[in-house]
């Protein structure tokens, strides 16, 4: 969560910790008071009572948290339970900005070592921040153990400079660049090291052009004070109205003044999103040379990305014009990516080896960039490159591992998994109150708490202790606990955890009335849920294959099955059979495409099919491949991507005959016929 603004005043709340501790009775105090804690009674009052104050913290229920403050302490009954450190986070949280130090040390006194502990102390170094209380933030940041905030880091460089002196500038430049709208940590730390003089207006402007770049413009208005008057008015106007300013700069020319050149770039930037080929039709004119050479590179990498993002048949060829302008300019990691992704639709192999070669450290050691750049060294003649780069990935369970084995001519196969361990190695991972607690919390469909608690024990662990986690989880049907355990293996894999296959009787049942194959529904499921069968999502999608209730009722009516009512949507055969079937109405409207039927499960029908039609590379054939990579939202590509390397794996664990990824993906072009209407499915 991030905070904005400064808190001048800090008003003590006395008793404050008790008064946020019975926020975990919330809506329970009449449960616990109605049952006595024993026997199988006990156990669904203690449940009931957990779940009563998760759906508190939640749903921010305001009269729960009214009813909470004014109720004695916990019962000790879940006042020394095995979720008490949870229970006592969901009460503490919703007050955070009212909390004192003296409540954040009770807190850690009573669940030292804990993952809620550690949760919490990033809310509160966050906090601390906002607050800029940098005593505390000192004393309490050496114990951060996750140290996965950037925000949290930002404020420390923040500190250091202010408090030590230190000049943290390149640091937190670096840092602040990773953050697409900079967050509330990094920013607050730029406004202090720019008063400071830390940071200078010139790296000041390529941080706003960034901002607009990222999608972020108006964070840009932020910072318009640091900057000469008028600032915040051109910037405003440059979001608002880039046409005017760029009008103005044609009639009159370039201006040689340092911030109107600034707001014409920011106002070009702006254009190049809305309309790339107006952009380049200015770039090819003399209007803009007073810009220089690297502005101008500047706006038209900009402009070709949102051409590739768009799928415009023309994304290349102005990466390349973009190129041409200044030879010295790089593209930033992300311009970068589309720059490759445009290469591909055209099949510009040269421009593909170059994209690599532009790409730092970092960012060329991605299996992207190392699988496609393999393909083009091979294309180019240079199979050896090829050769080694394709070795190097090569892998049965990962997406481009898979596809890099397929293109060394083998077939995906698996190893053979790990004996099971001995009971005594999985019973001492049993006794781990960690994971205790998060099969707990996963036991009672706390889904993401679960998750977080069950990584944060597991951290730094041993191989074979990770192998026994999965065992655990695996036996007490936490398929998901158990999947990402198995995901942090990094020897032997034991194929049947990571790759889990419950509720078969239900998919194969599915897979006989719908035509659609098992391992296609198992890679489905294994993406959308991870086989927690109860699962909600936060836009309201139920059960092991998501669905929402309106596609599940449209899809229950179409397929005759009349005795179909809500509550019986999470329910698994209903779920798998309901998924399943749009499932195969999705794959026959795309003609068998298992790569077009993923991405409209995930972005719904109307998405693929206009990028089907858009993705027009001309007269050649494109691979499946690069229509996957080059699906403009990155959530349903990475889904497409991982959805079909599942399904690979699941095919070889079902023994069927098993299709290759690239034949999962197949082939489009070279002129697609559009699909058939699509108006009829949801």
């Amino acid at each position: 969560m991030q905070f904005v603004g400064s808190l001048k005043h800090i008003v003590p709340v006395h008793a404050l910790g008790a008064r946020l501790r019975a926020l975990v009775l919330v809506s329970i105090t009449v449960l616990l008071a109605l049952a006595p804690f024993v026997g199988a009674r006990a156990d669904e009052t203690r449940d009931a009572a957990i779940l009563a104050a998760w759906n508190a913290y939640v749903h921010r229920d305001p009269q729960a948290i009214a009813r909470g403050q004014d109720t004695a302490a916990p019962d000790p009954a879940l006042r020394s339970d095995l979720l008490a450190p949870w229970l006592d986070y969901w009460a503490v949280k919703p007050a955070l900005t009212r909390m004192t130090q003296a409540d954040f040390d009770d807190f850690a006194h009573r669940h030292p070592g804990t993952y809620a502990l550690d949760r919490l102390r990033d809310d509160w170094l966050l906090e601390l921040g906002r607050r800029q209380d940098w005593s505390d933030f000192a004393r309490i940041l050496p114990r951060f153990r996750m140290r996965d905030d950037p925000q949290v880091m930002c404020y420390d460089l923040q500190r250091r400079a202010e408090v030590n002196g230190e000049d943290t500038s390149a640091d937190l430049l670096a840092l602040w660049a990773t953050q697409p709208g900079g967050g509330a940590g990094c920013n607050a730390a730029a406004r202090s090291l720019l008063a400071e003089g830390r940071i200078d207006e010139a790296q000041l402007w390529s941080r706003l052009r960034a901002f607009f770049r990222s999608g972020h413009p108006k964070v840009a208005l932020q910072f318009a004070p640091a900057l000469a008057p008028g600032a915040w008015r051109g910037i405003a106007a440059a979001i608002d109205d880039p046409d005017t300013l760029v009008r103005t700069a044609r009639r009159d020319g370039v201006s040689a003044e340092g911030m109107q050149r600034e707001l014409l770039v920011l106002a070009l930037l702006r254009q190049g999103q809305q309309s790339p080929d107006g952009v380049f039709a200015l770039l090819a004119s003399d209007t803009l040379r007073g810009l220089g050479a690297r502005n101008r590179a500047d706006i038209a990498f900009n402009a070709a990305r949102s051409a590739a993002v768009g799928l415009e048949p023309n994304a290349d060829a102005w990466f390349r014009r973009a190129a041409s302008l200044d030879s010295r300019y790089r593209p930033d990691p992300l311009t970068l990516d589309w720059m490759l992704r445009a290469a591909l639709r055209a099949q510009d192999w040269r421009q593909v080896r170059r994209a690599a070669a532009w790409a730092d450290g970092n960012q060329a050691q991605q299996p992207m960039w190392i699988y496609w750049r393999a393909i083009a060294e091979r294309e180019l003649g240079s199979r050896h490159v090829a050769h080694r780069l394709l070795k190097d990935i090569a892998s049965p369970w990962t997406y481009y591992g898979q596809l890099a084995t397929e293109a060394l001519g083998q077939q995906v196969a698996l190893p053979a998994a790990p004996d099971p361990l001995p009971a005594r190695v999985v019973d001492a991972m049993a006794g781990q109150p960690g994971l205790a607690r998060a099969l707990d919390l996963f036991r009672l469909g706390i889904y993401g708490p679960a998750v977080r608690e069950w990584n944060f024990t597991l951290a730094g662990r041993s191989e074979r202790s990770i192998h026994a986690a999965a065992q655990l989880a695996c036996a007490q049907q936490a398929w998901m606990l158990c999947i990402s355990a198995s995901e942090h293996t990094r020897g032997p894999v034991d194929w049947s955890q990571r790759y889990a296959m419950p509720y078969q009787n239900a998919v194969a049942s599915a897979a006989r009335t719908t035509g659609v194959s098992e391992a296609f529904i198992y890679g489905i499921i294994r993406q959308e849920s991870r086989f927690a069968a109860q699962i909600q999502s936060w836009a309201g999608a139920n059960g092991l294959m998501q669905l929402m209730p309106a596609t599940a009722h449209w899809v229950a009516h179409k397929i005759g099955m009349d005795d179909y009512t809500r509550d019986r949507i999470t329910d698994t055969g209903t779920n798998v059979t309901l998924g399943a079937s749009y499932l195969g109405m999705l794959l026959q409207r795309f003609g068998g495409s298992e790569a077009m039927a993923a991405a409209g499960y995930n972005a719904g029908p109307g998405r693929p099919a206009r990028w089907w039609q858009q993705d027009d590379a001309g007269s050649r054939a494109m691979a499946g491949a690069i229509f996957a990579e080059n699906i403009p939202i990155a959530e349903t590509r990475n889904y497409v991507q991982r959805v079909l390397a599942n399904a690979t794996v699941y095919a070889i664990r079902l023994g069927g005959t098993t299709r290759s990824l690239e034949s999962r993906l197949g082939q489009f072009g070279p002129e697609p016929s559009p699909p058939p209407s699509l108006a009829s499915l949801p």
